[in-house]
């Protein structure tokens, strides 16, 4: 058997892989050259089938089996956030506003990673998806792959993908069994009154104490929900206009809603909404509420979880699992209504800057264990499908 974690001619190729794509961050739905230098990659080590424009610019390689068997695909992330570079990182983009601070260039190089192992010892049994989605941070991209055309031709039996995670120890596999990663919603609310003139302010009809009243009042609904895992996150509030002659006529509140379940999500949202009407009638203000980018919870299969156990114990993979679902969220969710799912963690440090801060940085240190990772999670999940699976598998 191969030892992946000691090939240091793949590491060098991903670690460059991932320095390219670290000096070009694209936005969600904007990412041509991302697309690009995978699909150029991939080019080195050719699947059998190559989709690209999927969802936008999601790209999928099939590596065949001979035999049938189960379809399994390993999912990462294209989308950089619009964020500063911070000075120190030495993939520095001048001028740019840009920046992979979630670490999807590291989850590309790991999922590129392979290729290179399919293409030299294809499964005699079932097939392999890399998958390339785009817009994650925006929760567009996963809905957009399944509702593209060409989904049903690599259509997965299950689907497996991870992130990595600042505060963990480095190297080590994270896990829960059941939710792994919160729902959440974004809620925005326009409120709608009259201005007036500074000096008559009777004669408006002013958001002002209705902002007041939601700034204070949204964010105790975290508190009392009989739901720990239920928060609302004021992310913004905007009131009036920048002038000292004009009373404020109109006013915008942002919140995000975030809940372990759909159901705990749906009944944060009611309540949200009850208070902002409530706050909105009290002023005779017209109000307006528009939910935005909304993602599932994350919720991971246990057959799928109990082989990632066993991985991790047959090659001394270091694991750990986790008592309480993160409150971030992941599109990966909308996997889940069609095949079962895995999402674990990579631990990159305890040290190490959390997700989307200024001096965040990816840990290329890690990469080969996750490599080693996911292609024996292949292998035991293909084991068992076609004459000579295992042979295959394992390139013995």
């Amino acid at each position: 058997m191969q030892n992946i974690r000691q090939d240091h001619i793949l590491e060098g190729i991903l670690i460059t892989l991932r320095g390219s794509l670290a000096a070009c961050p694209e936005v969600a739905g904007s990412e041509v050259m991302t697309s690009t230098l995978i699909t150029n990659f991939l080019h080195s080590y050719p699947p059998d089938k190559l989709l690209t424009h999927l969802g936008g610019y999601g790209i999928a390689a099939v590596y065949h089996g001979q035999h049938p068997g189960p379809t399994v695909m390993i999912r990462c992330e294209l989308d950089g956030l619009p964020v500063e570079e911070a000075d120190k990182s030495q993939w520095l983009v001048p001028g740019a506003n840009i920046a992979h601070r979630c670490g999807h260039d590291g989850h590309m190089a790991i999922v590129a990673g392979l290729a290179p192992l399919l293409h030299r010892t294809p499964p005699i049994c079932g097939r392999v998806v890399l998958l390339f989605q785009p817009a994650e941070e925006t929760g567009a991209g996963a809905r957009a792959i399944i509702d593209d055309p060409n989904f049903e031709q690599f259509r997965p039996d299950c689907a497996i993908t991870l992130h990595n995670l600042p505060g963990f120890p480095k190297g080590h596999i994270v896990y829960r069994r059941g939710t792994f990663a919160s729902a959440s919603v974004g809620m925005r609310v326009r409120l709608l009154g009259q201005a007036s003139h500074a000096a008559e302010p009777e004669q408006a009809r002013s958001p002002a104490n209705a902002v007041g009243r939601l700034l204070a009042e949204l964010p105790q609904l975290s508190r009392i929900t009989d739901n720990p895992y239920c928060m609302l996150t004021l992310t913004h509030a905007q009131l009036g206009l920048m002038s000292f002659g004009l009373t404020p006529g109109e006013a915008t509140v942002c919140a995000t809603l975030r809940a372990a379940s759909a159901g705990g999500l749906q009944n944060l949202r009611r309540e949200a909404e009850q208070c902002v009407h409530l706050c909105a009638e009290a002023e005779r203000l017209f109000v307006e509420v528009e939910w935005v980018q909304d993602f599932p919870a994350t919720v991971n299969d246990d057959a799928l979880v109990d082989t990632l156990e066993r991985v991790c114990l047959d090659t001394g993979i270091e694991a750990m699992e986790i008592l309480k679902p993160f409150r971030w969220s992941e599109d990966f969710g909308h996997f889940g209504n069609i095949c079962p799912i895995l999402h674990f963690g990579l631990g990159i440090g305890e040290h190490a800057p959390g997700l989307h801060q200024p001096d965040y940085e990816f840990c290329d240190d890690t990469i080969l264990i996750a490599v080693s990772g996911f292609y024996e999670m292949i292998k035991s999940l293909l084991i068992g499908y076609g004459s000579q699976g295992e042979k295959a598998l394992t390139g013995s």
